[in-house]
């Protein structure tokens, strides 16, 4: 189950347009990429350091200028993602470990 709800994340990031500002290979674009992002702890724009989980990830889906990676200044739209949407979103960028 874990591999098809990767694998429908996969087909959101590139169905909802996340793929113009994300990457996954590596190298960062206009937003974070999300290789090797999970489980990560990254610095915010205000200071403070989080843990890049399940938490996080959905709250910037959801909220995306409720905290912001520092050095990004980009501006995420507000997606209108299904809660299985933002699941599948989520197990996919935990498969890019």
């Amino acid at each position: 189950m874990g591999a098809d709800l990767a694998a429908a994340g996969e087909e959101v990031y590139r169905s909802r347009g996340c793929n113009v500002c994300h990457t996954v290979s590596g190298q960062s674009s206009i937003g974070p990429t999300w290789k090797g992002i999970y489980g990560q702890e990254v610095q915010l724009d205000d200071g403070r350091t989080v843990t890049v989980d399940e938490a996080y990830l959905e709250r910037s889906i959801r909220e995306p200028d409720a905290e912001r990676v520092e050095g990004f200044s980009a501006t995420m739209p507000r997606l209108d993602l299904s809660d299985a949407e933002v699941a599948s979103v989520i197990a996919y960028i935990r498969s890019l470990r």
